[in-house]
């Protein structure tokens, strides 16, 4: 998407029509906007939403230009709109949302008039584009706008494109990024095919009949019941899972503001306190994994583990029965009755009872078991002897670990304590105890909510299980029946499918996930004049590295632009390979009003020198102290600048009402 032009009429603080060109220049891409504060700059960045999306976001409702409203009287309509001209896909849209106000009352109220207009103003939009000839207009039907700007810029990720100073700084820090990501980088292509997978699979279970066979009936009321069970905590997952993003932003807040503080005996607990926190949390990641160990190493060798004490018990017992160490290896009666009847030994010598070989054989044979032990004796001492052998060292090393888990256990013990002393001197004082009860009230809330959560999936996790287990019964009853046979095939079929789908999701967020870490911190180490990273975990929120920074709105905003750029930058590169099925290369521009109102000079300076290299098209609204910064690095990139100036009345005074907007000269 590459915006070629606005037009306003009526709207807001600007009086008639009032157009805006935007520069399309591939190595010219920016457009600037430059205005005093309160001029109208937002006015334009929010008649791109409104336009779009039907946002309206001012404070006051009505969008038609109080001058015009003044002079309406009783029964009087007048419209107010805007159009965006923009180019997707080698083709041009026009796109034109309207509302008509009917003046519905005007009285005097001293020597002011009061205009009262409809609550609700007829709207219109429309939606057309120009045929391949360049000259023929196609309307869009109403009912399909919608969709059609949606597949052109979603709504949900209008927020990363079309933004103020103000939202600048929190949208690296939102809890919904996840969903942006992949509906920018078309991973929910791919989830919208599993789930279709997942329904389409779920339909041809449905049509299997379980007839006649009660196992595979059981199985199905089972499937239902888990099923339905699972969608309702679904619900309570996402409700939790809210509610413990909730907390924990509320904890970081406090914890912030704290840091804030004046109070240097407060500064230094604070700072004593994250750090304890931080040496906590390692701490009980590691219990977590010793306690993985421990299982993991169990379930190696249970019996050993159980069987060692009574194989050393038994072996100290035996040690007063004698070895028959003089009877033949692995010799048995059974043996020795076998040549007896054949009456020859292995030898050759023929056993003739009574005869000095036949008496010498016998005689071997009462040394063996059951006429004696020792023999049994000592076969068993020696394979105990050799499973100990094995089993001591398997057991000293779960030992190990469990004493690894026991001092993890006793150094989290301290630290909780250390961590209530370094929160009870911030307690100390006056001005910071406020501040530090809510944020102990926010950790508690926060991890009661994460237990909520982790109990939750816990269950999700074992009705899954259930489930797979009904369906694989269901379908193993199919393959055996005649009669669900086809619809065997198709469930697996559709089984197979939905597997390869489920892989190829979970490698494509790998590579979007670690492509936009790394594309994040290219840009934040050119941003930021500090030596922090960035990491993106598996929710894609955007965090330091180092868990103990405190953002001042400037880093935030920094932090955000850094995001902000690998969004858009990915978005327009091929981040897959040619070969692969989704092809990415989307061109989307940015859109913001004073976007530097947070930021340092030299923050300003870095973020100049990057936006332009990595948006196709940069529109931005400035106050002029911030672009008097940022032109240094920037105005080599202005195609089209423009000054954006109140209207003046017979005395010289600026009308608050009235704005126009002035084209300055071409940038050469």
């Amino acid at each position: 998407m590459i915006i070629q032009a606005i037009e306003m009429y009526n709207f807001r603080q600007y009086v008639g029509k009032q157009s805006i060109e935007f520069s399309t220049d591939k190595e010219k891409n920016v457009t600037v906007l430059i205005g005093l504060n309160t001029s109208g700059k937002t006015t334009i960045i929010r008649a791109f939403e409104w336009c779009l999306y039907g946002k309206n976001g001012f404070e006051d409702p009505v969008l038609l230009n109080s001058d015009v409203r003044s002079n309406m009287h009783v029964g009087d309509t007048q419209t107010t709109y805007v159009a965006v001209t923009f180019i997707h896909d080698d083709m041009q849209y026009i796109l034109k949302r309207s509302y008509t106000y009917v003046c519905s009352d005007r009285r005097a109220d001293g020597a002011d008039v009061i205009v009262t207009l409809n609550k609700k103003p007829d709207e219109d939009l429309t939606l057309e584009y120009l045929l391949q000839d360049g000259q023929t207009k196609t309307n869009v039907e109403r009912n399909n706008i919608a969709e059609s700007i949606d597949r052109v810029l979603p709504t949900d990720l209008s927020d990363y494109f079309f933004f103020g100073g103000e939202r600048i700084s929190g949208i690296a820090n939102r809890t919904d990024l996840s969903k942006a990501v992949r509906g920018l980088m078309r991973l929910d292509v791919l989830e919208h095919s599993r789930d279709h997978l997942q329904a389409v699979a779920k339909k041809f279970n449905g049509m299997i009949d379980t007839s006649g066979n009660e196992a595979a009936q059981k199985a199905r009321d089972s499937l239902e019941t888990y099923r339905k069970k699972k969608v309702m905590l679904q619900e309570d997952l996402k409700n939790a899972e809210e509610e413990r993003d909730y907390w924990h932003g509320k904890e970081q807040e406090y914890s912030v503001e704290l840091s804030k503080s004046n109070v240097e005996q407060v500064k230094k607990a604070k700072q004593e306190r994250d750090c304890i926190e931080s040496t906590l949390k390692r701490e009980q990641e590691r219990l977590e994994a010793c306690k993985k160990a421990i299982v993991a190493a169990f379930n190696t060798r249970p019996y050993a583990f159980f069987g060692m004490p009574a194989i050393k018990k038994s072996l100290d017992m035996l040690e007063s029965v004698k070895d028959a160490t003089e009877s033949v290896p692995a010799m048995e009666q059974e043996s020795i009755d076998y040549l007896i009847r054949r009456g020859v030994c292995i030898c050759g010598t023929s056993l003739v009872p009574h005869t000095a070989p036949y008496n010498l054989v016998m005689a071997e044979r009462k040394k063996l078991p059951p006429e004696q032990i020792g023999t049994v004796v000592s076969n068993y001492k020696n394979k105990a002897e050799g499973y100990l052998a094995g089993s001591e060292s398997y057991c000293d090393g779960v030992s190990d670990k469990y004493k690894e888990y026991r001092e993890t256990l006793r150094r989290i013990g301290q630290l909780q304590d250390d961590l209530k002393a370094a929160s009870d001197q911030i307690i100390d004082d006056t001005d910071a105890k406020a501040i530090e009860e809510k944020r102990r009230e926010a950790s508690t809330k926060y991890k009661e909510a994460l237990g909520d959560y982790n109990q939750i999936t816990g269950k999700i996790g074992s009705y899954d299980e259930n489930i797979r287990n009904c369906e694989n019964a269901i379908e193993k009853f199919a393959k055996s029946s005649s009669k669900n046979s086809k619809v065997a095939r198709y469930i697996a079929y559709a089984e197979k499918v939905l597997e390869w789908l489920i892989q190829t999701y979970q490698s494509k967020e790998v590579i979007v996930r670690d492509q936009l870490q790394n594309r994040v911190n290219d840009n934040f180490a050119r941003m930021y004049h500090g030596e922090r990273s960035i990491i993106i975990d598996d929710k894609y929120r955007v965090k330091y590295s180092d868990v103990t920074t405190e953002e001042s709105d400037g880093l935030k905003a920094v932090k955000s632009f850094a995001f902000i750029a690998a969004l858009v930058s990915m978005a327009k590169d091929k981040i897959l390979d040619d070969s692969e099925m989704m092809k990415l290369g989307q061109v989307y521009p940015l859109v913001m009003d004073a976007p530097f109102s947070n930021v340092d000079e030299i923050h300003i300076d870095n973020i100049c020198k990057i936006l332009p290299k990595t948006a196709n098209q940069v529109i931005m609204a400035v106050i002029q102290k911030d672009w008097e910064y940022a032109a240094k690095n920037l105005d080599q990139y202005v195609g089209i600048s423009y000054t954006i100036m109140k209207d003046r009345d017979g005395e010289g005074k600026e009308i608050d009402t009235s704005t126009h907007i002035r084209k300055e000269a071409s940038h050469v």
